[in-house]
């Protein structure tokens, strides 16, 4: 058993409308329902750690205003507390639209948890640690420097890096400066596809591991996972799942890929398991699954 893992991101108003199918340009829609949450990438994953009972810290920043308000409240209700807090500005929040397939769109204002500051990180007892999850999000935004810096002064760490949709959009210095950090490297499909211009997972995965040195691990929606591994290749095999929505799908897998691997399992189990776990979390609405759900998820599974 390690140590704890570092999770930081964000932690935001989740806005969830439930809709026929994404409105054209100029149409007038109604929604099917709308249900507010906390989400964010980072808390995803806090929440996971959270039901596997492993050491983790929330490094999500809490600022001042209405969302943060909401977001403080709830982080309380769920067992959470992120140890910064700041004066500067809100939090932001995310639309999150979902089709009648389950498929979700998401469209976000940022908020305090794009603005990192490197004082957040010197309160840090950095011995508590020998893992941090950083997402995408963050890294793009004004204080992604601020948070390679502090990674780049840990290199005993195994970094987890999620780059997620905007991964295009990451600045190629900032995406140099991650590579180096040698991280386990998470995506979907679509992102690996889309970052390294190749024509399967297996092509994307040959590339992402040259340029991280490292596991690489592109999630195949209902096809389960692609791992590439010391230089060999396989895809391990998805759960079954009814799908409900997609949103935090990811974030799960993740989550629960840090979990086992922190708890000493192999590649192939941790994957089976977090297949699983992603197929609990698409099986119901929003990011998130009750403590009830997990552990009777765990025992149909067990």
């Amino acid at each position: 058993m390690g140590k704890g893992c570092l999770v930081i991101g964000a932690a935001m108003l989740d806005i969830i409308m439930e809709i026929d199918r994404l409105p054209l340009s100029g149409e007038d829609m109604y929604a099917k329902t709308q249900s507010m949450t906390v989400g964010g990438c980072a808390y995803n994953v806090a929440g996971i750690l959270k039901h596997f009972r492993a050491a983790y810290t929330l490094f999500a920043p809490v600022g001042t205003g209405m969302y943060a308000s909401f977001i403080e409240k709830e982080l309380k209700k769920s067992g959470h507390e992120s140890p910064v807090k700041s004066e500067t500005s809100d939090n932001g929040y995310c639309l999150c639209l979902v089709e009648a397939d389950g498929e979700r769109t998401f469209l976000t204002l940022p908020g305090i948890e794009c603005r990192f500051e490197k004082e957040w990180f010197a309160r840090l007892d950095t011995d508590r640690y020998d893992s941090v999850y950083v997402s995408g999000y963050e890294l793009e935004g004004e204080g992604g420097s601020v948070i390679l810096d502090f990674l780049e002064s840990h290199p005993e760490f195994t970094v987890y890096y999620a780059p997620g949709p905007r991964i295009t959009y990451i600045s190629e210095e900032k995406t140099n400066r991650m590579m180096a950090l040698a991280p386990v490297m998470h995506l979907n499909e679509r992102e690996a596809l889309d970052f390294t211009g190749k024509g399967t997972a297996e092509e994307a995965a040959v590339e992402l591991a040259r340029r991280s040195q490292n596991t690489v691990l592109i999630t195949l929606g209902e096809r389960g996972v692609y791992l590439w591994e010391n230089g060999k290749g396989r895809v391990i095999p998805a759960e079954k799942a009814k799908v409900t929505d997609t949103i935090g799908a990811g974030d799960s897998h993740i989550g629960a890929v840090i979990a086992l691997r922190q708890s000493g399992e192999g590649w192939e189990e941790t994957l089976r398991a977090a297949n699983r776990v992603s197929a609990m979390v698409v099986g119901v609405k929003g990011p998130a699954l009750t403590e009830e759900e997990f552990e009777k998820g765990r025992k149909i599974d067990g």
